[in-house]
C-alpha cells in the first residue's frame, strides 16, 4: 500500500443507521411484501409510512417522501381508505386533507382479513361450488374429489376467519397468550 492510499484504520466508520434509515427500510420492505401479496407496492409503502410514523400526512407530503406521482398517491390512498386501514383527518382551520393509518393492530388485522376474504376467498369458493355442480366432470382422475377437498379446506378457513373477526381485542389477547403458551410447551 502506498502512502496516498488510506488504510482501513484511517477511513471513517460508516454512519450508524438513524431513525430515518430504519423507517425507509420498513417502508421499502412493506412495498416488497405488498408486491408478493399481489397488492400495488406503492399502496404498501403509503400504508407503512402512515402507520410507522403515527403522524397525519397530506397527499403532497406523502408524494414527496416516497417520490411517486400525485396520481399514484391519490389512487392508492383511495384504495387504503376503501380497505378501512387509513382515514381522512380534519383539523380545525386546516384546509388540506390529512391522512392517518389505523393504529390498532387488531383492528388492522380484522379489516385486512375481511377485505382479503371478500376479494379472494369468497370468489374462489363460488367458483369451486360452480365446478362441483358442473355435470360430467368426474372420472378416473378424481376431479370431484379434488374440488370437494379444496372446498372443505377453504370452508374451514372461512369459518376460522369468521370466528377471528367476531373476537374482541380482549379475546384476541387471550388467544395470543394461549398460542404463546403452546409455543413454550
Amino acid at each position: 500500500m502506498d502512502a496516498s492510499t488510506p488504510s482501513r484504520r484511517d477511513e471513517p466508520a460508516p454512519p450508524a443507521a438513524g431513525p430515518d434509515d430504519v423507517v425507509r427500510r420498513f417502508v421499502e420492505h412493506w412495498g416488497m411484501m405488498a408486491r408478493a401479496w399481489g397488492i400495488n407496492p406503492t399502496m404498501g409503502e403509503l400504508f407503512a409510512l402512515l402507520f410507522i410514523s403515527g403522524d397525519d400526512w397530506t397527499a403532497e407530503d406523502l408524494r414527496a417522501r416516497l417520490d411517486v406521482s400525485r396520481g399514484n398517491v391519490s389512487m392508492n390512498l383511495r384504495e387504503l381508505l376503501g380497505w378501512g386501514v387509513v382515514r381522512r383527518v380534519h383539523r380545525p382551520g386546516e384546509r388540506r386533507e390529512l391522512y392517518r393509518a389505523e393504529s390498532d393492530v387488531w383492528t388492522l388485522f380484522q379489516r385486512i382479513v375481511t377485505e382479503r376474504k371478500r376479494r379472494e376467498l369468497e370468489p374462489t369458493v363460488k367458483l369451486l361450488d360452480d365446478l362441483a355442480a358442473a355435470p360430467g366432470r368426474d372420472g378416473p382422475g378424481g376431479f370431484q374429489d379434488r374440488v370437494q377437498a379444496l372446498r372443505r379446506f377453504l370452508g374451514m378457513l372461512d369459518a376460522l376467519s369468521s370466528k377471528l373477526m367476531a373476537m374482541g381485542p380482549g379475546e384476541a389477547a387471550e388467544l395470543g397468550r394461549l398460542l404463546q403458551d403452546d409455543d413454550e410447551g
